[in-house]
């Protein structure tokens, strides 16, 4: 009969203990990225910068022909034709 008792004892004190929590997550929570991502979230706005006018452009283009070394033949009018509508 003493086998008995033991194992009822055994039973009632198993029974007795507080329920079990769930054990600790071994994983890390998610957090916020410490360094900033490469891709731009935010852009910033821009305003485009005027346009050159007709004589500015041709100033500059004389500039740049004078700047050249050796002479070469400009064809004008098919630069006219070209750039005309634009």
């Amino acid at each position: 009969m003493k086998k008995v008792t033991t194992k009822i004892d055994e039973f009632l004190s198993a029974t007795e203990q507080k329920p079990v929590t769930a054990p600790p997550k071994t994983t890390p929570a998610p957090s916020t990225p410490t360094r900033p991502s490469p891709i731009r979230r935010d852009k910033p706005s821009v305003e485009p910068k005027p346009q050159a006018s007709l004589d500015e452009v041709v100033n500059r283009f004389m500039q740049e022909l004078k700047k050249v070394s050796k002479p070469f033949n400009v064809d004008l009018k098919k630069l006219k034709s070209k750039y005309e509508n634009s």
